[in-house]
């Protein structure tokens, strides 16, 4: 594994058939296609007897954390490293921080937009995007994201999109013409991970992708889902139409369940490389491995405990403030992750000694319901640590475990549970900033997960949106807002653990190279030596 690469490029050039992807045929096309006149191909001779091609597919192996949901990345209940890794990979963005897809899009830019509406934004996709099954990417998919995230409850960040007043569609869907009600500065944000529509509009979108994701329009697809075994694994896509396909053929992805699991299969040659979240000795462990180079790296993503605003909930906010007062982050991190070493406590925002009274009041009436995932082994504990302590106050207290998207869909809007316990993204953009000022009657949960809807949120929006208030100075404002509101307890940030060993020559030759983890795959070769 010494021998990584960092000249890829180069790689490809002297590489030519480990570059190039098969794309089949051309994608159907929406409108009458004019009839065109083919020729013959020359005829290529047949290969010598002991030149047949090699029917062996090169394979890379790597351990990853267990998938605990589903693969749609846009649900807070999906919201992992793995789903967000394998989403880069297989569904189509149309920009890239910032910088536009030309493997997607022909074209994106704001044009002028006609009176009443406040800004337009036009998207040319590019001609030959195709799903793997062999179906043109259109305006349908824009569309069926759109109507998805703005009528789903517990979607990630969906402000941008409930700014869109209509979405058109020209030119047999390749044009697309997207309208907004109000002005949004970081328009470029919005389509991330494009949904394949045509497969996918019967499903009920919480459930989209429980168990697969079923066309790929990226480098690479999903094969197969084995939770049993343990193992997702990802084939290169061999419709991919763009310039820098998948060098390696196939990618499996084995769940790490323990430190002993991990440190055995890389020194085994089983995996390649390994991310995953760390137990107590897992860095220990790592780092005695001859041949192993490891690093820890903090994604964006933090555990945090919502609290309900909704009526029969924790609707008083003295309630509130009681009940994240009890809250010691550093106990519930350190108990809950299993570890006291590359652990990441968070501030609790509400300070020790608040009135406990009004909480002990409503939890006389009935006792407060912390929801959780039971498939989230952190969550679930996290919960049951709070709820043993506000039970050890004399709070009535209660851990309810079901499915994030039945948390998310039924059991908050009606009030049934009084907090909720999920990762959060925390990577600071306007949307992000802007969830907790995003109120609508026919979703109370269309933004922030407590339900809560500021006084000035209507201004207070817009002037995130369209840039007018940073995100930064939203996010001070937020904070502000949840010192006085008690909206959610941050408890710990996400830490994880890289090991790198051998069998994959990948992104350079140090740890820094390696930090994107999988969504550096379509870099990455088998190593044969």
């Amino acid at each position: 594994m010494k021998r990584l690469i960092g000249a890829l490029g180069a790689t490809c050039l002297l590489v030519v058939s480990g570059c190039a992807a098969n794309p089949g045929p051309p994608p159907v096309v929406e409108e009458p296609a004019e009839e065109t006149q083919s020729s013959t191909p020359e005829e290529t001779p047949p290969p010598e007897e002991d030149e047949a091609p090699s029917t062996e597919r090169s394979t890379v192996a790597i351990g990853v954390d267990p998938l605990q949901g589903g693969l749609n990345p846009h649900l807070v209940a999906n919201n992992s490293q793995l789903v967000s890794d394998i989403a880069d990979l297989v569904l189509p963005s149309p920009f890239h921080r910032g910088q536009m897809d030309t493997d997607i899009l022909e074209a994106a830019e704001e044009v002028e937009a006609p009176e009443g509406v406040a800004q337009r934004v036009r998207y040319t996709i590019a001609s030959p995007a195709q799903w793997s099954d062999g179906t043109p990417l259109t305006g349908a998919d824009f569309t069926y994201l759109w109507q998805s995230m703005i009528s789903t409850p517990g979607t990630n960040s969906p402000a941008g999109y409930h700014a869109i007043s209509a979405i058109n569609t020209t030119a047999g869907g390749r044009v697309i013409t997207v309208d907004f009600s109000e002005r949004v500065r970081d328009w470029r944000l919005l389509f991330q991970h494009l949904l394949p529509s045509h497969l996918l509009q019967d499903d009920d979108f919480p459930n989209a992708l429980s168990s697969d994701i079923p066309a790929s329009a990226g480098v690479f697809q999903v094969d197969s889902v084995d939770r049993g075994r343990g193992v997702i694994t990802l084939n290169r896509n061999d419709r991919f139409w763009g310039e820098n396909p998948a060098l390696v053929d196939v990618i499996e992805l084995h769940f790490i369940r323990s430190t002993g699991q991990a440190v055995n299969m890389l020194r085994s040659g089983q995996i390649g490389f390994a991310d995953f979240i760390p137990q107590q000795t897992s860095l220990e462990s790592l780092n005695l491995l001859s041949g192993v180079n490891t690093a820890v790296v903090s994604p964006a993503r933090q555990l945090r405990v919502h609290l309900s605003t909704m009526e029969g909930a924790l609707d008083d906010v003295a309630a509130r403030r009681g009940f994240a007062s009890l809250i010691n982050t550093e106990q519930v991190s350190r108990l809950a992750s299993g570890r006291a070493s590359q652990l990441e406590p968070a501030i609790n925002p509400i300070p020790e000694g608040e009135n406990l009274l009004p909480l002990r009041e409503r939890a006389s009436r009935k006792p407060l319901k912390i929801g959780v995932d039971p498939t989230d082994a952190t969550a679930l504990a996290a919960a049951h640590v709070i709820g043993d302590t506000l039970n050890g106050n004399g709070i009535p207290t209660e851990v309810v475990t079901d499915r994030l998207t039945t948390i998310t869909d039924e059991l908050l809007p009606e009030g049934d549970v009084d907090a909720v316990i999920t990762w959060e993204n925390i990577q600071l953009n306007s949307f992000s900033a802007a969830n907790i000022y995003l109120c609508d009657e026919e979703t109370p949960l269309a933004g922030d997960l407590s339900g809560y809807c500021p006084e000035d949120h209507e201004e207070t929006l817009k002037a995130i949106l369209s840039g007018e208030l940073s995100p930064r100075d939203a996010l001070s404002q937020t904070r502000a807002l949840n010192r006085e509101e008690a909206l959610y307890i941050p408890l710990m940030d996400e830490s994880r653990v890289q090991a790198l060993g051998k069998g994959i020559v990948g992104p350079g030759q140090s740890m820094d190279g390696w930090r994107g983890g999988l969504t550096t795959a379509p870099y990455w070769r088998a190593d044969e030596d």
